[in-house]
């Protein structure tokens, strides 16, 4: 029978100490996972929808599940910060002596968002923190108090403004490349380090918390999304797991999947990049676009080769797949339904901006 994990307190209430937040953040990370094992396979009162369609999850994939009677969950993570999901979307809030900073706001989870905060304190949100301009990750904003800060990089200041969308607030504080949050007795490192998932994806860092909060990049047990999660420079993608492993932390919040990471996911994660990377530069080793032609001159009246580079393209994705599928679909939830995609983004990686950097993965 499947588990739902209701939300609670995982961590000492107590005045802050790095014991307590320790002890909390390793309460939070067991509670966790021991979820992901009681519910492996299954999904509210039945299967989990992979298994229901005839197909399997891989246990790295599953994590506490939402009661969709509420529509969310919320836990501690340790020490006045808090993971909120909606079981797709999640995002994370600090609550502080003089009030509570959230960051991003899903227009999935929506006003749920509000009620997760209240189950915990009855202060005030103060500040809102953007991770990036995305509409799936902020655009929630508007329900916020018109009198709330709203923390930003400033190349998402000057996206927001060309958007003119009334559901994204514009920023009211931005910064180039680094900014400390400090709200009563808590704080927030926010750091710019470059383009990956988007052009402004910044890390947010809460250090007491030895937790870092890093959006659309990661996906924690997962295969990530379709073309590498749409990222808009992939050489910067695979460079943000070097970041991300930089930091000092035990726990990642990583927008999207139904749990929270680790620095294994991370490092997992990397591991799948460099075999995506060397699959690529391995396929076109193998097999040039001329060497294609004289394999496959084109038949028809009309036909160039033009036409036939979608079927060259197929034939590299394919190799790169059947290559990587056997390792990777019982290590990362989804890998039947996004690898072949995620070879594609790779391979018109190599041609656009070039192959990635792997060092140091």
């Amino acid at each position: 029978m499947s588990e739902i994990v209701e939300a609670q307190d995982l961590s000492d209430r107590g005045a802050p100490s790095k014991g307590g937040a320790d002890r909390g953040r390793r309460h939070f990370l067991q509670c966790v996972a021991a979820a992901t094992v009681a519910q492996a396979g299954f999904c509210g009162c039945g299967l989990h929808p992979a298994l229901a369609a005839g197909g399997t999850i891989a246990a790295s994939g599953t994590g506490p599940l939402v009661d969709p009677g509420k529509g969310y969950l919320v836990q501690q993570i340790g020490d006045g910060l808090y993971w909120v999901t909606d079981g797709a979307y999640s995002t994370m809030f600090m609550v502080s002596s003089a009030g509570v900073v959230a960051c991003d706001a899903p227009p999935t989870l929506g006003e749920n968002y509000f009620k997760a905060i209240a189950e915990v304190t009855d202060k005030p949100v103060t500040h809102l923190v953007y991770s990036h301009e995305h509409v799936d990750h902020i655009a929630g904003a508007h329900l916020f108090a018109k009198d709330v800060t709203i923390v930003a990089h400033a190349r998402t200041a000057e996206l927001l403004a060309s958007r003119k969308d009334p559901r994204r607030p514009a920023p009211t504080v931005t910064f180039d490349t680094t900014y400390t949050l400090e709200q009563g007795n808590q704080r927030l490192e926010l750091a710019y380090k470059g383009i990956n998932h988007s052009i402004d994806n910044i890390f947010i860092f809460a250090p007491r918390q030895g937790t870092l909060m890093f959006i659309d990049v990661v996906y924690p047990g997962w295969m990530p999304y379709k073309n590498l999660g749409v990222a808009i420079d992939i050489p910067g993608f695979v460079g943000a797991h070097r970041k991300v492993l930089a930091y000092d932390f035990e726990t990642l919040v990583a927008g999207h999947v139904s749990r929270p990471g680790n620095r294994q996911d991370v490092e997992t994660q990397a591991e799948l990049v460099k075999d995506l990377v060397n699959a690529a530069e391995q396929a076109y080793a193998s097999l040039s676009f001329p060497a294609f032609l004289r394999q496959h001159p084109p038949r028809l009246a009309g036909t160039t080769a033009w036409d036939l580079h979608q079927d060259y393209e197929q034939t590299l994705v394919s190799q790169m797949h059947d290559g990587l599928l056997p390792k990777w679909r019982d290590r990362l939830a989804g890998t039947e339904t996004y690898l072949r995609d995620n070879c594609w983004a790779m391979l018109e990686t190599f041609v656009v901006q070039g192959k990635p950097d792997i060092s140091g993965l």
